[in-house]
């Protein structure tokens, strides 16, 4: 009985990729319906994962999703699929749908640095925005370079794109002050703390700055 479930699922793949590759479905070779008789649900599921890879490849991202889809449904701990589908969600900008998807992998896989990192990524997509978070990001990378004048000019630029972006005002305040400007570094670390008033670390940077002021 298993083994006729699963020889209908890749039939189904087969017969799918075909009509999603523009082909017409004429026969199905007896060799294949025989063949999948021995597929097991893990097999299929390889299969779906490695018909979507082979499709994200060739920028057939719609059709790649589903197949990504219909591995992890088929096989619903296969972490690389999750991955996968996550991955493509994101690239796509279907941040609630990524959010979703980078969930499902930290779930089967708590330890997975990347996936810590994105899914993150995600949520602040979803609070800040894409453009916002993404322009503060690239603020972050400019003051671990040491380079605070580009610094600044990212997180004033993240915050222009939402106003509401307090790691923005924070980081803009603890770069004006490494580059000598404590007013700057003052005013921007007095935005923050209307924000979030009971942080302490940035109260310490605040009276800091007034020090050097």
């Amino acid at each position: 009985m298993k083994g006729k479930r699963i020889r209908n699922y890749l039939l189904f793949g087969i017969i799918t990729l075909a009509v999603l590759s523009g082909g017409t479905v004429m026969a199905v070779d007896t060799t294949v319906q025989e063949y999948s008789d021995a597929v097991t649900e893990e097999g299929y599921a390889q299969v779906m994962f490695d018909q979507g890879m082979n499709l994200l490849q060739q920028e057939r991202v719609n059709e790649a999703i589903q197949f990504f889809i219909d591995a992890v449904t088929t096989k619903s701990n296969f972490t690389k699929a999750w991955y996968w589908l996550a991955r493509t969600y994101q690239d796509q900008n279907m941040i609630e749908e990524a959010a979703w998807a980078w969930k499902k992998v930290l779930a089967l896989d708590p330890q997975n640095a990347q996936a810590k990192y994105f899914s993150s990524k995600m949520e602040n997509w979803k609070k800040y925005g894409k453009d916002a978070w993404d322009t503060y990001e690239k603020g972050q990378i400019a003051y671990q370079q040491g380079d605070f004048s580009k610094a600044i000019s990212s997180f004033k630029q993240a915050i222009s794109l939402n106003a509401s972006l307090a790691p923005g005002y924070y980081w803009l305040g603890i770069a004006r002050l490494k580059a000598g400007d404590s007013t700057g570094a003052i005013s921007a670390l007095e935005k923050y703390l209307t924000l979030a008033p009971g942080d302490k670390t940035a109260q310490y940077w605040l009276s800091q700055a007034k020090k050097a002021k």
